[in-house]
């Protein structure tokens, strides 16, 4: 790992008599910019050997960090403590190799580890990594036991400064989201996360906002053959984003009428909780025969949703709203809308319980976020009381 390391250092105060020294924000430079040291793309196909290239006592010298990014990452975690009090004047305690004291770093390699072994999904693979490697980077400590509450109100700032924005979207949200993840990582470590939950950022309640028949009855007014097919199975099935990608048509039982997505581990790809729905989800009989149709025009391989090249298309949503733009649609949407009109017209006609089964939902508090409020007709409520007083 070639790098050049800069350390700013600020020294804390002497806490229960011994020396406790925070580190600010420790990076590595390239041309003078600093960046989080990045796994090479091709590690995986190839040998790799890491190395820490370093100036000690005049010399140039080159350390084996390991043939493990991770490892090799720590490794430059543990050498900066080490420089660190060097600088100072201090001796180090130990090497840091060898010290008793749990570093972020270690923590956090392990961790990362412990994931991988439990064959969590690449999405939250993908979230616990990258909540906890930032943590690592910017949380400005070295030992996992000074991580305090100031260290995490302080890690709070740091996102907020450096999470990218987005058009829609809450910021707080995103945040939650971090530090629910680096709470899993501190339970881990046999720390429970100094930040009460209740001192969280919060998230600002929106109403539910389901898509109405006349707005779909618009999506699909100015929508291709294979637009219209898409946007139609969102709606008629709720399926999420990536499983509409992943949906075969050996999923669909054509001659009872029902759909039920599977794991495809060819494709790696796993359902949401590892669970498939308790219960298969019926099809109008139009769109069984329009997804007929659509098999006969794409005879190719069993995705029903397939990119050019044959693998599950991740731009469904970049398809649905090229619908919507030639339509006159003027609304901002993600899919996960299409799945929240399904819930809501579920749980109006066939109850709550049943909506929750269909979407696949393990806590049915999970539903009740997805349901949007529903306008009651004054004759409805005539209706529900005629009889009172009779």
């Amino acid at each position: 790992m070639k790098s050049r390391v800069t350390l700013l250092a600020r020294v804390k105060e002497i806490r229960e008599g011994k020396p406790i020294f925070g580190f600010e924000r420790v990076e590595t430079y390239k041309k003078g910019r600093p960046v989080v040291p990045k796994e090479p793309k091709d590690a995986e196909t190839r040998v790799t050997s890491y190395y820490l290239r370093f100036t000690e006592g005049g010399k140039r010298i080159t350390k084996p960090a390991g043939s493990n990014f991770s490892d090799a990452v720590v490794a430059l975690r543990n050498k900066e403590v080490e420089r660190e009090y060097t600088m100072r004047g201090l001796d180090v305690p130990n090497n840091p190799d060898n010290d008793s004291r749990l570093t972020i770093a270690d923590a956090t390699a392990q961790f990362i580890r412990n994931q991988t072994a439990l064959d969590k999904s690449p999405a939250t693979l993908y979230g616990y990594k990258k909540a906890v490697e930032q943590f690592r980077d910017s949380c400005g400590m070295i030992y996992v036991d000074q991580i305090n509450k100031q260290v995490m109100l302080n890690h709070i700032s740091w996102l907020r400064e450096n999470l990218p924005s987005r058009e829609r979207g809450q910021r707080n949200s995103t945040i939650r989201t971090r530090l629910s993840y680096i709470s899993v990582f501190l339970n881990e470590n046999g720390i429970e996360n100094p930040l009460p939950k209740k001192e969280w950022p919060k998230v600002d309640e929106h109403d539910v906002e389901a898509f109405t028949t006349e707005e779909i009855n618009q999506l699909i007014s100015k929508a291709t053959i294979d637009e219209m097919d898409l946007i139609l199975f969102l709606l008629y099935t709720g399926f999420r984003d990536n499983e509409a990608a992943h949906t075969f048509y050996s999923d669909v039982e054509f001659q009872r009428g029902t759909i039920n997505i599977s794991n495809k581990p060819e494709l790696g790809f796993t359902i949401k909780n590892r669970k498939q729905r308790k219960s298969d989800i019926t099809l109008p009989a139009d769109f069984l025969k329009r997804l007929t149709e659509r098999r006969e025009r794409n005879p190719e391989g069993d995705l029903i949703f397939p990119n050019s090249k044959g693998n599950p298309d991740e731009s469904l949503l970049t398809r649905v709203r090229n619908a919507a733009k030639r339509s006159g649609y003027k609304k901002h949407f993600g899919l996960h809308k299409f799945r929240k009109t399904f819930g809501t017209l579920y749980a109006e006609r066939f109850g709550i319980v049943n909506a929750q089964a269909l979407l696949g939902h393990a806590d049915i508090r999970t539903t009740q976020k997805y349901l949007a409020k529903t306008k009651i007709p004054a004759a409805a409520v005539e209706d529900l009381f005629s009889g009172v007083g009779d």
